[in-house]
């Protein structure tokens, strides 16, 4: 019997047919495992690719609208439909948010805006589950990241916020205007955005509009080959600032009648001293800061450093009246109208600390009042003047040859006089900067 076992199995190993089929049957199996392995790795190759093509889309579409007058919510919603239109998706479950149109899967990419240095970042990133091919292997993740970043484009002294205004930016008349080493920048897509007639002169680096630029100037100088015309609009570049709020008003009784609109004499002025009712020539009536119903200055009247914020009625400087007001920041709300007259002589300078530093004159985001600025030779004026709802700004500011640290937002803006600004403010303007887009490029 044992004789029978053992032949047998020695007539069984020296079948060569056998032998064949068993190693056949074990050499399989690596190679089947193999070739899932080289099948899904490629496939998740693939997938990876795509992925990162369709987030490196993302990011660069999410910043262009971002930094072209989109919100965050707009810019999301479009990276979204850039990037499963790129990727692909099969499972559409729900949507980004109740503003939002556009339907994305379960997993919605991740965006974020940031700032490296002076550059706008967008980043963005998605997970996916990759299904193996073959029944037993676990799944894998794949994970993808793109920052795309925005370069700042020229600098823009003046920037005209209003989309459909007809000359959103005027210079006409006899009006000398330099703005050397800074653009002036209109959102205005009307045929004269940027408007320029008459006698008057101007000399700027360049001339930027969403519209175009209908120009008859005689004297139009420019460091650029040409206007640029028909770009895409700066969006408000200061719309994340919060405005300040309201308190009790000044009590002005008692700071002269001649130096302050409702003023009185042989009172206290603003805890500061006490106001004669004849004050003698040169005398000077000082304020603090705090919530004034409206401020009208008439004389020789010194404001202490800090927030001036007008509630509701105007600001004035009026003429024969000399402003002393360094280290300052006035704040236009619940409709408070600004009016510098010509005859005023006054030198203000921005306060340099807090959330508002570089700026010397806000009006709140619903205050469409128009506003002028008047100056002359013997006045100075620094500073951002921020009035992004104000119908119309219309300035001239002191004429210096030197230039001013100035800088100007509102819907519309208009030069009466004579004017020049200064490139090099970064201290006095907090660097703060308003900047056209740049350039759009991956950094990873």
């Amino acid at each position: 019997m044992l004789s029978n076992l053992k032949t047998g199995f020695v007539r069984f190993l020296k079948d060569e047919n056998g032998n064949f089929a068993v190693m056949t049957a074990l050499a399989l199996i690596p190679l089947l495992t193999g070739a899932s392995i080289a099948i899904n790795l490629a496939r998740i190759n693939l997938e990876a690719a795509k992925m990162q093509d369709g987030l490196d889309a993302a990011a660069i579409s999410a910043l262009k609208v971002y930094g072209d007058d989109g919100d965050e919510a707009t810019a999301k919603d479009l990276a979204n439909k850039t990037f499963f239109a790129n990727f692909g998706t099969t499972e559409i479950v729900d949507e980004l948010g109740s503003e939002s149109s556009a339907p994305v899967a379960s997993n919605a990419v991740n965006l974020a805006f940031g700032s490296l240095g002076v550059e706008t970042t967008a980043t963005a990133t998605y997970q996916h589950k990759y299904p193996p091919l073959f029944f037993g292997l676990r799944p894998y993740t794949i994970d993808r990241l793109s920052v795309a970043t925005r370069m700042p484009g020229r600098e823009a002294c003046m920037l005209a916020l209003s989309s459909t205004a007809t000359r959103a930016f005027e210079v006409n008349g006899s009006a000398t205007v330099d703005t050397s080493g800074c653009t002036i920048t209109s959102n205005s897509t009307d045929p004269q955005s940027i408007y320029l007639s008459g006698s008057a002169t101007l000399k700027t680096e360049c001339l930027y509009t969403a519209g175009k630029v209908s120009a008859t100037l005689a004297h139009l100088t420019l460091a650029c080959p040409k206007a640029v015309e028909e770009v895409a609009p700066i969006r408000d570049p200061f719309l994340s600032k919060k405005m300040p709020t309201t308190g009790s008003w000044v009590n002005l009784a008692g700071c002269g009648q001649n130096f302050v609109g409702g003023g009185g004499g042989n009172g206290d002025c603003n805890g500061t001293s006490k106001t004669p009712n004849n004050a003698p020539a040169g005398y000077t009536v000082e304020l603090k800061p705090g919530t004034y119903g409206g401020l009208e200055i008439k004389g020789k009247v010194v404001l202490r450093p800090g927030s001036y914020i007008i509630d509701g009625n105007p600001l004035k400087f009026a003429s024969q009246s000399v402003i002393t007001a360094e280290g300052v920041t006035f704040f236009l709300l619940n409709g408070a109208q600004l009016d510098i007259h010509g005859g005023s002589t006054f030198k203000v300078t921005p306060s340099l600390t807090g959330d508002w530093a570089g700026f010397s004159i806000v009006a709140a985001r619903n205050n469409t009042a128009t506003a002028t600025i008047n100056g002359n030779s013997a006045s100075s004026l620094a500073g951002i003047i921020y009035m992004p709802a104000s119908k119309e700004i219309q300035y001239a500011g002191s004429g210096s040859a030197s230039g001013e640290c100035v800088r100007i937002v509102a819907q519309e803006i208009t030069m009466i006089g004579n004017s020049s600004f200064k490139l090099d403010c970064k201290a006095t303007l907090a660097d703060n900067t308003i900047n056209n887009p740049g350039a759009i490029r991956l950094l990873r």
